[in-house]
C-alpha cells in the first residue's frame, strides 16, 4: 500500500509542493525504494511527445480513430449517494493520463467529470442526513469537484446534472427523439 500511496502522489503533478513534501517524509522514513525516481520525476519537465515526421502530430491510427481528430474523454459522471473513495480517484486518475497523453500528441481534448444528481437514492439518503437533496447534492458534488482539484485532474469541465443548461438540453433531446417517434408505450413480454 505504501508503494501506491508514493505511486499516486507522483501522478499527482510535475509541480505539486505537496507530492514532493509527501515523497520527501515517505523518504526520511525509509519507506520506499522508488522515492528517488519519483522525486526526480516530480523536479522534471514533461516535454510534448514529437513526432519523427517532421510537421506530424498525434497518435497512431486505429479502425475506429484516424490519430488527428479531436478527442473527447469523460470521466463516470459519479453518483452524490456519498463522498468520492478511492474508485472514484482510479477512474478520475485514469481518464486524466489518457487525456494529457492526447494532449501532448498533439490532439484537442475535451475532458469532462461531473455528477449525477437525481434519483431516489439521493432523496432518501439527504432526507436521512436531515437536509433537503438540493443542498445535499451541492455538498458531495463540491466534495467531488475537491478531489479533482487534489489530483490535479486536467478536465476542461464539470458537469451536474441539476445545472439549468444539462436540464435543457435534455429535454430538447428528449423532446427530438418523442417527435421522431423514437419512445413510445408499448408492451413487452
Amino acid at each position: 500500500m505504501r508503494m501506491n500511496n508514493m505511486i499516486l502522489a507522483a501522478f499527482i503533478s510535475s509541480s505539486s509542493r505537496s507530492a514532493r513534501g509527501f515523497l520527501t517524509s515517505q523518504s526520511k522514513r525509509g519507506v520506499s525504494p522508488f522515492t528517488n525516481a519519483a522525486t526526480r520525476l516530480l523536479s522534471s519537465t514533461v516535454e510534448p511527445i514529437t513526432s519523427t515526421s517532421p510537421g506530424t502530430r498525434g497518435t497512431p491510427s486505429t479502425s475506429f480513430d484516424d490519430g488527428t481528430s479531436p478527442f473527447e474523454i469523460t470521466t463516470p459522471i459519479y453518483y452524490v449517494n456519498d463522498k468520492p473513495h478511492i474508485g472514484h480517484a482510479y477512474t478520475s486518475l485514469a481518464c486524466d493520463v489518457i487525456a494529457r497523453y492526447m494532449r501532448l500528441s498533439g490532439r484537442d481534448v475535451y475532458f469532462l467529470s461531473g455528477t449525477d444528481e437525481h434519483g431516489q437514492k439521493v432523496e432518501t439518503t439527504a432526507k436521512a442526513k436531515g437536509m433537503e437533496p438540493q443542498d445535499f447534492c451541492d455538498e458531495v458534488s463540491q466534495s467531488f469537484r475537491d478531489l479533482l482539484k487534489l489530483l490535479n485532474i486536467s478536465n476542461d469541465e464539470f458537469i451536474r446534472t441539476t445545472q439549468s443548461h444539462h436540464k435543457e438540453a435534455v429535454q430538447h433531446f428528449w423532446k427530438q427523439l418523442v417527435d421522431k417517434g423514437a419512445i413510445y408505450l408499448g408492451s413487452y413480454e
